[in-house]
């Protein structure tokens, strides 16, 4: 297939990239590296997916670049690195050009879309709320219009279970009312489901909104606003990890493996007989394991694996949650979806790929003023 990845220069969408080269699909990736965190990062996992299909790295050392890689395939169960060798198309470009979107149309040829691209996270959006409705709304607008435009046969929206909220329903399933949002971020990723029903019952474009639940943890996880990495790199500077309220907030946490596999399924299936209330569209949790981990959980497991750490408690934003817990057996009856990794051994792997990554990784902002 041709496959459009937004966002694909990022944490998700780099590990999705490589999947899909990893079986013989065209992808065409489409970043523009916002400022978020520091740009390096991103490159670095742009190497990442050239030296997995052969080609030569663009922005770091060959040799640093391989040994992260390595680690990385060293991780897969099945012995086969490559099934079939795809190829691979980067454009740097916002989702908010309008004639740059619309030009890349133009020269691609794109059977479906995996849209990850947007403005990440929840205590960021309160600071730059306007950049969250513009990207995360415009930007959305901007893609469906031109997937209608070019008849693509699927749009995966990558949505988030930010939008459940407060939620007094524990696993929550996709039945749950989701109109009250706690955080711009929350709310722009369900008017960006909003806007996915609209093209599909306009134009008919079959879309699956993909409700993650995070947070996204494993290797190389972005390096600002996640948890997981935020404790790695606190304990790795001799800093205390830093728990919001008392350690008690629970997150269904989904390990980069499982929720590529979940991605690509919703980007595979057949919507034929599912006999959705609308015909080709449809919401489902993709991710979590319905065994959320406690905060402070996840805070002792980078103490013991990291070999080093204390534990500092701070007050509570208003925008959190007290606990994140999928019903995923939508998934399961649809897609076949089911998560493998557990908690332990995803952030095993993960801090053992930060060991391997260059000093100026290491060195990346941990907190934002």
């Amino acid at each position: 297939m041709n496959i459009l990845v937004t966002g694909a220069a990022g944490f998700i969408g780099s590990f999705l990239t490589r999947e899909l080269l990893r079986r013989g699909d065209y992808v065409v990736g489409l970043d523009n590296f916002s400022d978020y965190y520091k740009r390096e990062a991103k490159e670095f996992n742009l190497d990442l997916i050239y030296r997995y299909i052969g080609e030569s790295s663009k922005y770091f050392q060959k040799e640093e670049v391989d040994q992260v890689l390595s680690k990385l395939n060293d991780y897969r169960e099945d012995t086969d690195k490559v099934q079939k060798q795809g190829s691979f198309k980067f454009y740097e470009l916002d989702i908010r050009d309008k004639d740059g979107v619309q030009e890349l149309f133009e020269k691609e040829k794109i059977d479906s879309i995996i849209h990850l691209a947007a403005a990440a996270g929840v205590p960021y959006s309160l600071k730059k709320p306007i950049l969250y409705t513009t990207t995360n709304i415009d930007g959305t607008a901007i893609l469906l219009e031109n997937a209608a435009r070019n008849e693509i046969k699927r749009f995966v929206f990558a949505s988030s279970s930010s939008v459940y909220g407060k939620t007094e329903k524990v696993p929550t399933d996709e039945s749950y009312k989701v109109n009250k949002p706690v955080s711009v971020y929350a709310a722009t990723k369900r008017m960006g489901e909003l806007l996915c029903y609209t093209y599909n019952h306009i134009y008919g474009t079959e879309i699956i909104c993909a409700r993650i639940f995070g947070p996204i943890y494993g290797p190389l996880q972005r390096p600002y606003g996640m948890a997981a990495q935020k404790f790695i790199r606190q304990v790795d500077h001799d800093l205390p990890i830093t728990i919001y309220g008392d350690g008690t907030m629970k997150r269904d946490c989904t390990y980069i493996d499982d929720e590529v596999r979940g991605l690509i399924l919703c980007n595979d299936a057949d919507m034929t007989n599912w006999q959705s209330e609308v015909p080709g569209y449809e919401i489902i949790n993709v991710g979590g394991t319905g065994d959320p981990t406690s905060v402070q959980d996840m805070a002792d497991l980078t103490i013991k694996h990291m070999g080093k750490g204390r534990i500092e408690y701070t007050e509570c934003p208003p925008t959190e949650v007290p606990i994140t817990c999928a019903d995923t057996s939508k998934a399961q009856k649809l897609l076949g979806y089911k998560s493998q990794v557990d908690y332990e051994e995803g952030i095993t792997r993960q801090i053992e790929v930060y060991k391997l990554m260059p000093d100026w990784y290491k060195q990346l902002v941990i907190t934002r003023k």
